[in-house]
């Protein structure tokens, strides 16, 4: 199976993604998984509402995951919110630096009532906070950019949508 250099897992906090990255990940041969929320947490103090040292942080990653695909680890999966404009932003700058890469798109945006589960279901010291999650799930769908595949997993376990993931590679 070929399969991109990059993968992009996105999605609101309680989506899910992070969890469908580390089963993909266990599922690969060879590859990175980037979460960006442990580049940010490596600023101390990181303050998660700074939008500015979440931009910072995103072009960070691209040399993290340009350094990775130099070292041959492919393909390198990277997990985050990516809300707004900060997943076009983080591509141009992905392709800038690494102009050969090929990249596939993956958001998950589940139901109002599973990420409501999901996020209720967070343990202490987890972002609990229902209605940003909300507010960054509706706006997954109206912020897709071009070839992004969206994943409604309301009904799929992490394991599914992790397979889902790599029946969409593996078919492109």
């Amino acid at each position: 199976m070929t399969l991109p250099d990059i993968i992009v897992v996105r999605g609101a906090p309680g989506s899910g993604k992070s969890e469908t990255a580390r089963l993909l990940a266990a599922r690969l041969h060879r590859g990175a998984r980037v979460e960006i929320d442990t580049l940010r947490a490596m600023i101390v103090p990181v303050d998660w509402t700074d939008q500015e040292e979440h931009i910072a942080v995103l072009s960070l990653s691209v040399g993290v995951v340009s350094g990775f695909l130099r070292m041959g680890h492919r393909p390198v999966i990277v997990v985050d919110t990516f809300s707004g404009d900060k997943l076009g932003r983080f591509l141009d700058e992905l392709r800038m630096t690494y102009p050969d890469a090929g990249t596939r798109l993956f958001s998950l945006s589940p139901s109002r009532a599973a990420l409501r589960a999901r996020v209720e279901g967070r343990p202490d010291g987890g972002f609990k906070d229902l209605r940003a999650c909300e507010k960054l799930n509706s706006d997954v769908p109206q912020r897709l950019v071009p070839g992004e595949f969206l994943i409604d997993n309301s009904d799929l376990t992490p394991e599914g949508a992790a397979d889902l993931i790599l029946r969409a590679c593996a078919d492109a």
